[in-house]
């Protein structure tokens, strides 16, 4: 007879061995849930620097003032991307475009694995800065917008930011409302004004904007202070001067029709307010030209002045580099003291500043975006103060002088200075005001001495 060994049914040992494999599992899940729960999946993405391997997934989690969340912030919300703590995995380098608000991919050093997804942790700081004007204290955002991008509310704009942002002029840091703002209105002299910046010295410089308040993107005639050509003559380079003298290139000789129609607002509907005033801020009507070669700005000859290229290059400048181009009152410490009355248009370079956008224009051939309620539009034509040159545009036969001006929607366009369109004053307001309301289209800013 055989004898076996007696083999006893050991179920605690293998309750146990089953537990412990489950736990091994569970913990594992909880850990893979962890590392993910916080992230969103996004397929969708834009890539630079050429070709990579498909990365498949990409999850995001998003850092805002510290805190992880699953949700992007808002743009307008007073947050900008934080590049120097963003970070990925797999070597995909995280980068972001503040003005449109996408994310952007540089998958150039991508390191594909079987194993492990990439992950993008995306960190949000406070992207502005509190600034005391004579408005107030304003918040300022700290970084410079894509000015190839219109800036409104509307679909037709790449960049939905709005809001106040800095740059510099002739003297100093000023601040600019840009985009589908709605808290920079003004009641003064019994009619409704735009603020477009507060200058370098403190002063308030604001635009013409109707008998009543008019809110974004309404089209209204009245938005505008009449209709005028810029000057009657167009077959000189010398005719896109605000104030002009044949011959010569920055010539104070002759008002332009557009500036006498300006001054007659001023003296009928102005100049009881004229203590109101900053007596050294001026306006620029640039003449500089691209090159100098006889004849140029001059003659027949024919001529681009400088904000043709500041334009076709999306390049904003307020730095009024002619002091002959820089109009301003004789009382003025500056400037050209050319001005009877403390009166201008607005220039291109606040235009593309307020969130009209850059880009290549020529004749009937405008390849610029649509910005349709961004606060300056008015659904009408309206002369800027910014000389584009004195050339052939295309698809007409001669030489003419034109002017920037802003389209029915949104566009900057290059005009003959013969034409009818309309025109909005611009005036600039002393720093010492005493300021109430806030600015709204119900509750406007109000100024006293």
């Amino acid at each position: 007879m055989k004898l076996e060994k007696f083999k006893v049914k050991n179920t605690k040992k293998k309750f146990i061995i089953i537990f412990t494999v489950c736990c091994i599992l569970l913990l594992g899940g909880v850990f893979l849930y962890a590392s993910f729960a916080v992230f969103t999946e996004e397929k969708q993405f834009n890539v630079i620097n050429g070709t990579y391997q498909d990365p498949g997934d990409i999850y995001f989690a998003y850092y805002v003032d510290g805190v992880i969340t699953r949700d992007l912030p808002k743009q307008n919300t007073g947050y900008i991307f934080d590049e120097e703590q963003s970070n990925c995995t797999n070597g995909v380098v995280p980068t972001f475009d503040n003005s449109s608000w996408k994310f952007i991919a540089d998958y150039s050093g991508y390191n594909a694995t079987d194993y492990t997804r990439t992950k993008c942790n995306l960190y949000f700081k406070t992207g502005t800065k509190t600034v005391s004007t004579s408005l107030g204290n304003l918040s300022v955002y700290t970084y410079t917008p894509d000015f190839t991008m219109s800036a409104c509310d509307d679909v037709t704009c790449e960049s939905h930011e709005k809001g106040v942002f800095e740059t510099t002029d002739d003297d100093g840091p000023t601040y600019y409302y840009r985009g589908s703002v709605e808290n920079n209105y003004v009641s003064f002299a019994g009619y409704y004004w735009r603020i477009i910046r507060i200058n370098g010295n403190g002063s308030i410089r604001m635009i013409y904007d109707g008998t009543v308040a008019h809110p974004n993107g309404e089209a209204s005639e009245d938005r505008s202070a009449g209709s005028s050509d810029f000057n009657s003559n167009r077959n000189m380079p010398t005719y896109v001067g605000y104030m002009y003298t044949s011959g010569e290139a920055h010539g104070l000789g002759t008002s332009s029709t557009i500036k006498q129609a300006n001054d007659n607002f001023y003296t009928s509907k102005l100049s009881s307010y004229s203590s109101y005033f900053d007596s050294n801020s001026g306006f620029c009507g640039d003449r500089n030209s691209l090159n100098q070669n006889s004849g140029v700005s001059t003659g027949t000859v024919a001529t681009y002045n400088k904000g043709y290229i500041r334009v076709a290059s999306s390049q904003p400048n307020l730095i009024c580099e002619n002091s002959r181009d820089y109009y301003t009152i004789s009382s003025s410490s500056k400037g050209n003291k050319a001005l009877n009355y403390p009166i201008g248009l607005i220039t291109v370079d606040e235009i593309m500043l307020a969130g009209s956008s850059g880009g290549i224009f020529d004749g009937e051939y405008n390849f610029q975006k649509i910005s349709l309620n961004n606060y300056l539009i008015t659904g009408y034509p309206f002369w800027s103060m910014t000389p584009v040159g004195g050339y052939i545009p295309f698809s007409y036969a001669d030489l003419g002088a034109l002017v920037f001006n802003i389209n029915d929607r949104g566009s900057i366009d290059d005009t003959y200075v013969h034409m009818i369109f309309y025109f909005r004053p611009v005036i600039n307001i002393r720093s010492n005001v005493k300021v109430s309301g806030d600015g709204t289209m119900q509750n406007p800013y109000n100024f006293a001495l």
